[in-house]
């Protein structure tokens, strides 16, 4: 469904002319796209998550992913990853776009103002993609993660796994699983809000300034933008804060967690669907705007 979703999105943005800038709908259409490969290579890995033995894993289970190249199949691992984490990093671009738009002293071009709004994302990126090679797991550390995981669905059928740990770090070429949860979550995590926080600030001074020479129409999409933002946000940490604490948890306390691990998979695939749902509200608004009030501004 979060496939279908963001492909609906996707199509509304292309076609649609009821953004009143078209950066908003390059960065929309960003959004769209993350959120349908995300879904689509789910959809095809199937990962399933493990905290056991003070160790976190997370296992390959679908069937296509046994056909594939075991090359192809780690490429799409890596990117999956990294596509994850930009459910949340991805979030102040649209920010940083919008007190762009609102700083009328600003005539900067769309390219420029494309390329500064997702400077923070890529910083976020390149942290994160160099973070995701401590799950690739040795030899022998991978023979740990797979017995595990047999053993926590009680299966016996090949798969591949990826991961990392605390107890067994001289089996994976001593590497600690507080390495990757720091750089991987915990930073991306806290800087992304940190900075989010203080551009809604800004974009909220502004809104407020009166006297903008601005249509009315283009005065309230600005402001259902900015609700979208707040929406398209709140709703992912309200609803990763979930599976975000309790990796934390099975993290620093080590405990096997089974129930909660497959909430931990269901909360963190949830998100795609629910930031398509947020955007196609907006693109909504933004359509009913313009039929009753056909302005160029």
């Amino acid at each position: 469904s979060g496939a279908i979703l963001n492909l609906y999105l996707f199509y509304l943005v292309s076609v649609s002319k009821s953004t009143s800038d078209r950066v908003y709908k390059i960065e929309i259409t960003v959004f769209s796209l993350h959120g349908f490969f995300l879904c689509v290579f789910i959809a095809i890995m199937n990962y399933a998550h493990v905290f056991r033995e003070g160790t976190f894993i997370t296992a390959v289970l679908g069937p296509l992913a046994t056909f594939l190249p075991i090359k192809l199949s780690m490429l799409i691992i890596r990117i999956t990853m990294v596509l994850v984490t930009m459910m949340w990093t991805l979030i102040p671009a649209t920010s940083a776009l919008q007190l762009m738009t609102l700083s009328r002293k600003l005539h900067w071009s769309v390219t420029k103002r494309l390329i500064l709004s997702f400077l923070f994302p890529c910083l976020c990126i390149a942290i994160v993609a160099t973070t995701v090679e401590e799950l690739i797991p040795s030899a022998s550390f991978e023979k740990i993660m797979i017995r595990i995981t047999r053993e926590v669905y009680e299966m016996n059928e090949n798969m591949i796994t990826f991961g990392s740990t605390m107890r067994y770090p001289e089996r994976n070429y001593n590497r600690s699983l507080i390495y990757f949860a720091l750089f991987y979550a915990i930073v991306p995590y806290s800087l992304t809000y940190a900075v989010f926080g203080a551009l809604i600030y800004q974009i909220q001074k502004r809104l407020r300034v009166r006297g903008m020479a601005v249509s009315q129409r283009t005065a309230k999409m600005q402001r259902a933008f900015f609700v979208m933002q707040l929406l398209q946000s709140v709703l992912p940490l309200v609803i990763l804060s979930s599976p975000f604490t309790v990796f934390l948890y099975g993290v620093f306390t080590q405990t096997d967690l089974v129930l909660s691990a497959l909430w931990f998979t269901s909360f963190l695939w949830i998100c795609p669907s629910v930031q398509a749902i947020v955007q196609l509200r907006y693109i909504r608004q933004a359509a009913k705007a313009r039929a009753l009030e056909p302005t160029k501004i």
